[in-house]
């Protein structure tokens, strides 16, 4: 799965949160100014292309509705009010909801081990409670990261059941349950199964009974089949060169995605968050409280929902994107405002469209000045001092950046010490000891310590980086690496040869693709989730197997096969 729409969001919202006045919480809103302003946002779009849909929610009615561009290609049926949409991991509200509704009947708790309702599990330990795959903080690796690992591609047909087995062959976690946040979708695929498991009827079938039928959500279900009708369905598309191809999902696995519905749909959805038709107080009120890890910190979470602040009003949001769809459902509860949106044009930068909405709709709640044009005070310079060549010299080397597998050169040259990327070199200017600026308009400051550089960024924001030394290997010296490696957890089969000095992986269906060699025994990958490979050795100082890690997947282990 795509993640870049999520982190897209993420980022935006953080570039763009600031403190807002509301002028009258109560105000409707102007939908006519609103509609002029929309218009304009899609002027730039072919209406002969694949499209987007957009909803806005206000005093328990859906109040406005645009539906621009082509649903299906093929047949040139454009987008309108009847389009399903296939929304991504917006369903993971709804899997939530669900679970909470069993909570509530007293037939779970979300403090219950999950191992209760899947004794296929791996048994860890401290254990893993419902509440933690609601969060986010159970330390399962993502199911699409171990898809990719294990070789799948994701317009592959992949059924609930085979990922069901993947996750239940898992040994290791990323973390420690309840240590950390990190977004997985192998948590709301198991709440799926736990919803069936407990309900004793499938995911689908008990949504459609208690969540879609009693509110009239006549065009929402969970697709869980391959070739299962879905009235009304868009397809998503991407460009490959010039011309639109459709880009595909085959994914059948509930729980984390997989809900096909529609604007007139998600509003009813959106309208139950006030009129409570189904479900109870106490639930909804789970559903919006943000959650604490063990050491007392919240992380932005609430069982199925991020729970933040936009433009000084209190957001609860989730967005969603697989293959090329893109979706987005924002309620602001004091405006008594939801803002939905779908897009299958991989094209259109969604998750910027989902901003410039909100500000068009936020608008006219909008009073403080410095809100509309946000100002985040930034650091500034500081004032030269002088160091000899010899004092420069000791902060020489390379940084690695953990976080974006990204290396940096720090080198004296000419006297001056260089910040020096594959990009480029700018100087650092000496301001304390161990603390340089970069010689740039824009404030960037350098410090060391430890065998760390510490970049921070004119906002604050910091980026740690560890020095080490380069690797230099050659045909003779990349030979111990070559070989067959084996996953249990994946079964799965990777091999490593040496082409041109450079040690190349091979997957029988992934292909072959080089490694860049970073530091001893660590590689970096290129392809799918295949990313940072770092080898393992015995007390004889043996290649024994390796560790891969990729955004969602941390460690996972193949073991070297003797010849």
């Amino acid at each position: 799965m795509k993640t870049t729409f999520k982190i897209i969001i993420t980022i935006l919202f953080v570039l763009c949160t600031t403190l807002g006045v509301a002028q009258n919480n109560k105000e409707e809103i102007n939908i006519h100014h609103i509609a002029t302003k929309i218009d304009s946002l899609l002027s730039h779009y072919n209406e002969n292309e694949p499209g987007i849909a957009i909803g806005l929610v206000q005093n328990n009615q859906l109040i406005y509705e645009k539906y621009f561009g082509m649903a299906n290609l093929d047949y040139e049926i454009p987008i309108h009010k009847g389009t399903s949409f296939h929304v991504a991991s917006v369903s993971k509200q709804f899997t939530a909801f669900a679970i909470l509704l069993l909570e509530d009947e007293g037939k779970l708790s979300l403090d219950d081990d999950i191992r209760i309702y899947l004794p296929e599990m791996h048994e860890f330990e401290p254990k893993i409670t419902i509440a933690h795959l609601l969060n986010h903080t159970s330390g399962l690796k993502d199911k699409y990261n171990l898809l990719r690992l294990s070789g799948w591609t994701l317009d592959d047909v992949i059924t609930n059941e085979q990922v069901l087995e993947l996750i239940f062959n898992q040994k290791t976690l990323n973390f420690k349950p309840n240590e950390k946040h990190m977004y997985s979708n192998a948590n709301y695929a198991l709440l799926g199964e736990i919803v069936a498991r407990v309900s004793k009827m499938s995911f689908a079938e008990f949504t459609h009974q208690r969540i879609f039928e009693p509110l009239q959500m006549e065009d929402s279900k969970f697709v869980d089949q391959q070739g299962q009708v879905v009235k009304n369905r868009s397809l998503s598309y991407v460009k490959v060169d010039s011309t639109y191809v459709e880009d595909l999902f085959n994914n059948f696995s509930v729980g984390a995605t997989n809900l096909n519905t529609t604007i007139t749909d998600v509003s009813k959805w959106a309208i139950n968050y006030n009129t409570k038709k189904v479900g109870s107080e106490t639930i909804f009120t789970k559903m919006q409280t943000l959650q604490h890890l063990n050491n007392g910190e919240t992380y932005g979470y609430a069982n199925g929902l991020f729970i933040n602040t936009y433009r000084g009003f209190r957001r609860i949001e989730h967005s969603g994107q697989d293959a090329s769809y893109q979706a987005y459902l924002a309620r602001f509860p004091e405006l008594d405002l939801s803002v939905i949106f779908t897009n299958i044009n991989g094209e259109i930068n969604g998750a910027r469209m989902v901003y410039d909405i909100m500000d068009i709709c936020l608008e006219q709640y909008v009073t403080d000045e410095t809100t509309k044009n946000p100002s985040v005070e930034k650091l500034t310079h500081q004032k030269a001092i002088a160091k000899t060549p010899a004092e420069l010299r000791r902060y020489e080397g390379h940084y690695w950046d953990e976080g974006d597998s990204y290396s940096r050169e720090i080198k004296v040259e000419n006297d001056t010490l260089r910040f020096i990327t594959k990009n480029g070199n700018t100087a650092l200017v000496p301001v304390d000891e161990d603390a340089f600026e970069m010689d740039i308009d824009d404030y960037v400051g350098i410090s060391f310590a430890n065998n760390q550089m510490i970049i921070t960024l004119d906002d604050g924001y910091q980026i740690s980086t560890e020095k080490y030394i380069p690797a230099h290997y050659n045909a003779t010296t990349l030979e111990e690496f070559t070989g067959r490696y084996y996953s249990s957890e994946l079964n799965a089969y990777y091999s490593f040869y040496i082409e041109e000095d450079q040690l190349i992986a091979k997957h029988a269906r992934l292909g072959d693709f080089p490694l860049k060699a970073i530091k001893n025994d660590y590689f970096i990958g290129n392809k799918g989730s295949f990313l940072k490979v770092v080898f393992v050795r015995n007390s004889s100082n043996e290649v024994i197997g390796f560790e891969v890690s990729s955004s969602r997947a941390k460690n996972v282990l193949f073991s070297k096969l003797k010849s």
